[in-house]
């Protein structure tokens, strides 16, 4: 946690002067004759009265940042003044004004003399954080306590170096400490909550920060956000007019939630503003065991219901002007939509709203370059950044940069250290008189890629809960209210929507849901049981039949369903795009670039309505869950696409997959029907092209969607043909859609990709599969298994080799293994490393040889298991000299002195672990021996239970 504001700079900041300041901090050493705690407590309280007494009038009329800067410098008078006036008020068997320090005693306490603990030190770092959104005033109140705990005990070390101490014998020393240290911090507590009550009563943001703060809450469009911030900021400066960026980002509430073009005639789309859903959050402090991309960490924090509480009390708080706030979320989560709520909601006057969609800024500008291209975007003025600050007229600038994951996942660019170059960009803003407050949007996903400064916010925006899921379909419901009535359909019930667990927890795919039951209500007609791939195909088919039935109205079935299938291969070509060049989006050259490669454009077009001048523009941007943007790099505009949930392109990807195969299981039924002619070479053209270039792994909710849809496929024909394919890969020539080139690569590398792709395909269809089903013409399977893998391990990327271990292991028998599939479940080594099998031989152990193979490879995943095994690998040689061979007797027992020396590491490791565990069994030795029974069937080490005996033994004695 961050430190408070000291002393001294609270009594500069609140215009006051400070002889206690001073003379604490060696500026004003020798200018009095003698200084008491006396004097201390008399300027303390002075300070606070005066302080809190006009802090109304101080404040009123300054800007955001000002005002804010004053309260906490309040603050921390009101935390001295109290913890003084409470020893005041003390019996002790001394008077305050008898702790009387000399010349000398000054100097040596004084600035950089005090040390840290001290008294002095204590007392001018004031170490409460004082105002910290991200805990409670309960919160706040026990951080003030510890730090009276601590003066309190500096005190007494202060104390005891006075000659006020000589005077006192050991019975009124010990009362006089055992006063100080247990009834002055209570005693202190409850001064400061008194004087923090009486500036809740004047001061709006006190009061905000005590909960006393009169609230009306509001779960939609964080309404009463803006109503807490204009009463706040009540006495703040405000401007003439309004800034041209507050107005267009107000503007935005009033836009539908989706384009009227994008859904059924006659359907009203409620306003943005109608329409937002107040989310759930988790909040945490990052830290030096933090990870805020695993589920683990956020674990650790407890769901909370009051956003709007919390940014109010954040955009007010002095953190917000030092530290970005980042907001983490899964796709469709709201992460976008929350910073266009709070663009449209914070106050005029009180606050400047700078809305950053980072994927249409250049992506390798700097922080400054990128909020001056959103402004001009937004306003079409070019402002530089200094002059936005002047224009916002005291206004605090909260500046809002929108999907950071563009930066390090979509566009590549290499930017892990963008959040402390924004702290960095906050630290100067500041010290130039141009403070703002910055928020930051990314996906959870791609937060271990990026480093996080000390001590940040970290918000996790939660999924909708059932309350959320009734309070949007009200909204929903309300808005086609005659729509509904028009088509004779029943609005959509909660119940219904509810029943898709998490399809309805994301505003996005509860949308979805919504537009497609408002198709003759197809969700509510019995198919509340249908499966994320079932429904993800009824909900696409759906939406592209209805593009075809706009853009093609009165087309046969036969037509109109082939229409639909070219709209729905048309996206998935689309989502193959984005897939296998490792991105979320695709650039409009890119895209017709693929289609053109995989999908040539039929000679005629009676019923196809795609441009030949831009097919990606005409048919994937019209789709409203296609989000088509502008991105700037490289001083070029590039336009590109992207699935506003990565899902739907998974699906996509693994629907495209199956139709592929089962087209060529087709082919291939249909050929071994005809008696004249053999069985053919497989024409895996397609699905080369598909599948060799990234492993499917990568996404999981790929494989995911292949396990639901493979089943339909016909298994023994399909596992055959993988099987086929997997052992024609590696000469295969078919030079079909050669023009296909997502990314550079070569034919091993591609090879190494399609194997795996083969081998996860047979896995899932086989639900399990052998390595005598892989290799059938093996003599030893177990054997052909190692050349495979070793290539993957070879030519795939780190990335792309650990997504198949995170999502397949491997079983290993004696005679055989099982590759199969295990999703996020934990990797069981099945079988364990005995190396049995292989014609009953038994391997050699490893040993220096095996030590000099994985130096020669020089992988340095591979140097990480050379290094951990080279000790026991070396001492079990040493050991097999000594026992096997005959030597001298030297001999002997030299190599068994270097196997003990090499098995030091192992031996520290045991006696680490009983160091451990003698600590756990004292208190508990019932527990501790039933737990260690549990997981190693065997009885706690003698060395655990008789040392612990022993020493009880000897403490007994």
């Amino acid at each position: 946690m961050r430190k408070g504001i000291s002393y001294a700079d609270a009594v500069k900041l609140l215009g006051q002067e400070s002889k206690l300041a001073k003379v604490l901090t060696g500026t004003l050493v020798g200018a009095v004759p003698g200084l008491s705690l006396l004097d201390v407590k008399d300027e303390a309280v002075r300070l606070a009265g005066e302080a809190t007494g006009r802090l109304r009038d101080r404040v009123t009329g300054l800007n955001r940042y000002d005002r804010t800067a004053r309260l906490e410098a309040a603050q921390a008078v009101l935390v001295v003044a109290a913890f003084f006036e409470a020893l005041g008020e003390l019996s002790l068997p001394f008077d305050a004004k008898d702790l009387r320090l000399d010349r000398d005693e000054q100097a040596a306490l004084a600035g950089s003399d005090a040390e840290r603990g001290s008294f002095v030190h204590t007392l001018m770092t004031i170490e409460p954080a004082g105002l910290r959104a991200g805990h409670s005033y309960a919160e706040m109140l026990d951080s003030i306590d510890a730090y009276y705990r601590k003066l309190a005990a500096g005190l007494i070390g202060f104390v005891s170096g006075l000659a006020v101490r000589d005077r006192l014998d050991a019975t009124e020393w010990e009362r006089a400490k055992t006063t100080i240290e247990e009834e002055l911090p209570k005693a202190a507590r409850r001064k400061y909550e008194e004087l923090h009550r009486r500036l809740a009563l004047d001061v709006p943001e006190v009061a905000l920060w005590q909960d006393m703060i009169s609230r009306q809450r509001v779960e939609t469009g964080l309404a009463e956000l803006e109503a807490l911030l204009t009463q706040v900021a009540a006495n703040t400066k405000t401007p003439d007019h309004p800034h041209a960026l507050s107005l267009a980002h107000r503007a935005a509430l009033n836009r539908p939630i989706a384009q009227s073009g994008e859904v059924p005639s006659g359907m009203r789309m409620p306003r943005l503003i109608d329409a937002y859903v107040n989310p759930d959050f988790r909040l945490a402090e990052y830290g030096e065991q933090a990870d805020p991309s695993a589920e683990w960490w956020w674990g650790q924090s407890e769901p909370n219901d009051d956003i709007t509480g919390f940014l109010a009390r954040y955009f007010t708080s002095p953190e917000a002007t030092r530290m970005p706030l980042v907001v983490l979320g899964q796709p469709g989560a709201g992460k976008s939509v929350l910073t266009k709520i709070l663009a449209g909601r914070l106050p005029y006057g009180g606050f400047l709203p700078v809305r950053v969609p980072l994927r249409e800024v250049p992506a390798d500008g700097t922080i400054q370059e990128q909020i001056e291209a959103a402004v001009r975007e937004a306003t079409g003025e070019h402002l530089s950044w200094p002059e936005l600050a002047r224009s916002a007229d005291g206004a605090l600038p909260v500046v809002m940069l929108d999907g950071l994951d563009e930066l390090l996942q979509a566009t590549g660019v290499h930017r892990s250290d963008y959040l402390s170059r924004v702290a960095e960009f906050q630290s100067r803003e500041a010290a130039l008189g141009r403070p703002a407050v910055v928020l930051v949007t990314t996906r959870t996903a791609v937060a271990d890629r990026m480093r996080f400064p000390q001590g940040c916010l970290v918000l996790r925006l939660e999924p909708f809960d059932e309350e959320q899921v009734r309070r949007w379909l009200a909204v929903w419901n309300l808005a086609n209210q005659e729509f509904f009535s028009a088509q004779g359909v029943k609005p959509l019930l909660p119940e219904t929507a509810l029943a898709h667990g998490e399809l309805a927890s994301q505003p996005l795919l509860l949308l979805m849901l919504a537009l497609y039951d408002a198709d003759a209500n197809a969700l509510q007609r019995g198919e509340a049981e249908l499966s994320q791939a079932e429904l993800y195909e009824r909900l696409l088919t759906r939406f592209a039949r209805r593009e075809v039935d706009k853009h093609h109205p009165g087309l046969p079935d036969a037509q109109a369903a082939q229409a639909v299938e070219t709209e729905l291969r048309t996206l998935a070509v689309a989502a193959f795009a984005m897939f296998n060049r490792g991105r979320q989006w695709v650039t409009t050259d890119d895209l017709n670039g693929d289609l053109a490669a995989l999908l040539p454009a039929p000679a005629a077009q009676t019923v196809s309505f795609q441009a030949p001048l831009s097919r990606a523009d005409r048919v994937i941007g019209r789709f409203f869950f296609v989000h088509q943007a502008s991105a700037e790099r490289d001083d070029g505009k590039l336009q590109t696409y992207e699935f506003l949930h990565a899902t739907f392109g998974e699906y996509l990807v693994a629907r495209m997959t199956r139709d592929v195969l089962r087209g060529m299981v087709a082919r291939e039924t249909a050929a071994a029907a005809d008696p004249f002619f053999g069985r053919p070479q497989p024409d895996d053209g397609l699905l080369y092209a598909l599948l060799s270039f990234s492993v499917l792994t990568e996404r999981q909710p790929i494989v995911e969607f292949l396990r639901d849809l493979l089943p339909a496929l016909d298994r023994e024909p399909t596992v055959d043909l993988l099987v086929r394919l997997l052992h024609a890969a590696e000469t295969r020539t078919d030079q079909k859609y050669a023009d296909y080139r997502p990314k550079p690569s070569t034919f091993i590398t591609r090879y190494a990709y399609y194997t795996a792709n083969l081998v996860i395909l047979a896995s899932l269809t086989a639900d399990g599969i052998t390595a005598r089903d892989l290799f059938p013409g093996h003599t030893q399977p177990l054997d052909a298994w190692p050349h495979v893998t070793s290539l993957w391990f070879a030519r795939l990327s780190m990335a792309s080799f650990e997504s198949l271990l995170w999502n397949f292991q491997v079983e290993r028998y004696r005679d055989d293994l099982v590759v199969r599939y295990i999703g996020d479940a934990e990797y069981q080594r099945v079988g364990g490393f005995e190396p049995e099998g292989h014609d009953d031989r038994a391997w050699p152990l490893p040993g220096p040889h095996t030590l000099d193979a994985m130096h020669f490879l020089a992988d340095p995943r591979l140097d990480g298991l050379a290094l951990a095994a080279e000790r026991p690998i070396l001492a079990q040689s040493s050991l097999i000299d000594a026992t096997l061979l005959f030597r001298p007797k030297t001999s002997e027992v030299r190599s068994l002195a270097e196997a003990w020396r090499l098995s030091n590491r192992p031996r520290g490791t045991a006696e680490i672990l009983i160091d451990h565990l003698r600590k756990e069994y004292r208190p508990d030795p019932e527990g501790v021996a039933a737990v260690f029974r549990e997981v190693t069937g065997e009885e706690l080490p003698d060395e655990v239970v008789e040392a612990d005996r022993s020493e009880g033994a000897d403490l007994g004695g």
